[in-house]
């Protein structure tokens, strides 16, 4: 069985879900793993930042608050995803990009996977407990089943 040339060309763009997790660290390795194998493959790794509560209402000024705390976090954590991916530079990775955006995780995932045009998405999983899993699920669940390209899970 072989792949068509399509299928490949996306192979060749890796997008890797990172919440700095220890399983989104196994998902990074994972991912770098598969892109450092082809000089030509491209590594997204991509962080949701989950905004600060949106205010009802202006009063005494809280919407300028929430921007404040939001724009603090985004730079936060872009720095980690910026020194993520140095290292992963440092390991001899060549093409390796960052996104990180504000929202909920399955959307900034999904859209990034669109935006880019990747092949593939890797992810890792955390372990819940039944009563947590059945009611929230898990990112990488919907993010399995609304992805428009492949999801591998990495436990």
């Amino acid at each position: 069985m072989s792949l068509d040339d399509k299928t490949l060309q996306q192979l060749k763009r890796i997008l890797v879900a990172t919440d700095f997790s220890e399983e989104a660290d196994k998902a990074v390795d994972f991912a770098a793993a598969l892109v450092s194998r082809d000089n030509e493959s491209t590594l997204y790794i991509v962080h949701a930042v989950k905004p600060s509560f949106v205010p009802l209402s202006d009063d005494f000024g809280a919407a300028e608050y929430v921007i404040d705390d939001n724009e603090q976090l985004l730079k936060e954590h872009e720095a980690r995803v910026k020194n993520l991916a140095a290292a992963l530079k440092q390991k001899g990775l060549k093409k390796v990009h960052t996104v990180v955006s504000l929202g909920d995780p399955e959307n900034v995932i999904i859209n990034a996977a669109e935006e880019f045009k990747v092949g593939l998405i890797v992810m890792g999983t955390r372990k819940h407990g039944f009563k947590k899993g059945i009611f929230l699920g898990s990112v990488s669940e919907r993010v399995s089943a609304n992805s428009p390209v492949s999801v591998l899970v990495v436990r």
